[in-house]
């Protein structure tokens, strides 16, 4: 019979929320690592980030759940801020180049284009501020 006490328990417990113990911040690190890991195989095929394509709709949607984390407390492990830029200017790239073969309604396509940017720029903010305070 397996005999464990209080104080075994609570060491890997600091608190009473949900993510004050080890288990919850080892899922939180492999959930947010694979939401990384998933935007760097999209950005390998720049395709993939065109307009009407998959990437292009969800790149972002995990780039805005990583910044909520972040904001809450809960900073994935970014990538290096250069790598962040580039995934920017190449995510940016592919969907200037393919938004107006959908013509779309210009007050959309500005819009939605200032979202984008938006969404990248908050990313940038949000690990330079974690990379701070790492330091």
């Amino acid at each position: 019979m397996l005999s464990i006490s209080c104080s075994e328990i609570r060491r890997g417990t600091w608190s009473h929320g949900n993510f004050d113990n080890d288990a919850a911040l080892d899922w939180l690190g492999d959930t947010t690592g694979q939401l990384i890991a998933e935007i760097r195989e999209a950005m390998a095929s720049p395709d993939s980030m065109q307009a009407d394509e998959w990437d292009g709709d969800i790149v972002p949607c995990r780039i805005e759940l990583l910044c909520v984390m972040a904001e809450n407390g809960m900073a994935p492990r970014w990538p290096d801020l250069q790598e962040l830029q580039q995934w920017k200017q190449s995510y940016l790239r592919e969907w200037d180049g393919s938004i107006d073969e959908l013509d779309p309604d210009e007050d959309y396509r500005q819009d939605r284009r200032d979202t984008l940017a938006a969404t990248f720029d908050r990313m940038l903010k949000l690990a330079a501020a974690s990379a701070d305070a790492g330091r």
